[in-house]
């Protein structure tokens, strides 16, 4: 049996593989056709992976999309190639899609170029990922938010990828053009390319930063941009926007007043901080997402500016993700936006009595009897459901 290397991104909860997977020193971990939980997932995670290369490889086939020879063609001509990329993903579900996008984006941001060549790879995945996003953006949202608030692996990639997918649909709800999106969504995949690794251990634990740590944290963002620029970005607004997407100085001026690189930044700084939210690090659970809403959009006296305001225009008062209570008393997840800011479409995974349901429902909760009545946070719920089965009554 060789062993070869199974990246930990592919480890979805609730889904099953068809093969063994292994610790490196060949001592099964997970047996083909298991299940993954919630605790198995957490048990997996602290281990480096493998699995029995011949027993993996239709697997590996099948998520690459494309054998040898056309991945060859592939990286000759990326762009001649997108169309039968998207082809391909259809095949696959939601979450192996992500989790392909995740590892696409952690691959390119670990080792950062003063290359040209290394934008236009960065550049390819945000094409691939606006692909899934046109094809499927609530329930490519729901995703991302749901996985976040389950686990932090490979935390650095999945936020990228989040305020990518949020930023941009809030920068589209406010008119600005394509090119000035498309900038701040390069900006949201790379501002924390200089400090990957580190974001990533210190969302696995809960211990304090060491005063290297510290000050690798703080400069972060013009390191980032000295990267970017160094491999060739010349982009202002995506180069500003980076560097200055931790800088609150500029979080009451009026948008008109400030420059398209300057709104770019506070956006980016927006959305960063809704996301993380939501996000679950160490030991720290997510907030609900009405909670995670309030606390992004709305100021000390309760109202929303313009940014608060598209963020909630795009998301809607209970994010895709995140959990709530129906007026029945089912629990539900929340799959897409609906027709009201507070009547998102959910699918409800419990009776009224919270046992778990042997079928799930679609619920709309513009209707009385299946109402919201309150988010949930994600430690009210008791059994997670498997968020793909139920991302499929939208269909």
């Amino acid at each position: 049996m060789k062993l070869v290397p199974f990246p930990q991104p592919y480890l979805e909860t609730n889904n099953e593989l068809p093969f063994d997977v292994f610790d490196g020193k060949g001592r099964l971990l997970l047996a083909a056709g298991q299940q993954i939980e919630p605790n198995t997932l957490t048990y997996l995670l602290r281990w480096e992976l493998f699995a029995d290369e011949a027993q993996s490889m239709a697997w590996r086939r099948q998520l690459m999309g494309v054998d040898v020879s056309k991945r060859r063609k592939i990286a000759e001509d990326d762009e001649d190639d997108f169309d039968e990329y998207g082809a391909v993903q259809k095949r696959l579900s939601l979450g192996r899609e992500w989790s392909t996008l995740v590892v696409a984006l952690d691959s390119v941001l670990r080792e950062p170029r003063a290359d040209p060549g290394w934008v236009r790879e960065l550049c390819s995945v945000r094409q691939r990922v606006r692909q899934v996003a046109e094809r499927a953006l609530d329930a490519s949202v729901c995703h991302l938010i749901y996985t976040g608030g389950m686990h932090a692996n490979l935390y650095s990639c999945h936020q990228a990828l989040r305020c990518m997918l949020i930023a941009g649909e809030c920068a589209r709800a406010m008119g600005w053009s394509t090119e000035m999106v498309e900038s701040l969504e390069n900006a949201a995949l790379t501002m924390n390319v200089a400090m990957r690794a580190l974001q990533d251990m210190l969302a696995q634990r809960d211990t304090g930063l060491s005063t290297g740590m510290r000050m690798q944290v703080a400069n972060h963002p013009r390191e980032a941009a000295r990267l970017l620029a160094a491999a060739g970005v010349a982009d202002a607004v995506w180069l500003s926007a980076v560097m200055l997407h931790h800088d609150a100085q500029n979080a009451t001026t009026p948008p008109e007043q400030l420059t398209p690189a300057q709104q770019a930044a506070q956006l980016l700084r927006r959305v960063d901080i809704f996301c993380a939210k939501l996000s679950r690090r160490g030991r720290r659970a997510p907030l609900s997402g009405l909670r995670a809403l309030r606390e992004a959009c709305l100021d000390a006296d309760g109202h929303a500016d313009e940014i608060g305001s598209a963020l909630l225009k795009t998301m809607g008062m209970y994010p895709p993700g995140s959990f709530v209570q129906l007026a029945g008393g089912e629990q539900a997840l929340v799959l897409s936006r609906g027709s009201r800011a507070n009547a998102p479409r959910v699918a409800a995974f419990t009776d009224a009595q919270g046992a778990p349901v042997f079928r799930p429902r679609l619920r709309d909760t513009a209707l009385p009897g299946y109402a919201v009545k309150s988010a949930l946070d994600c430690t009210k719920v008791r059994e997670r459901p498997n968020h793909e089965k139920l991302l499929a009554l939208l269909r």
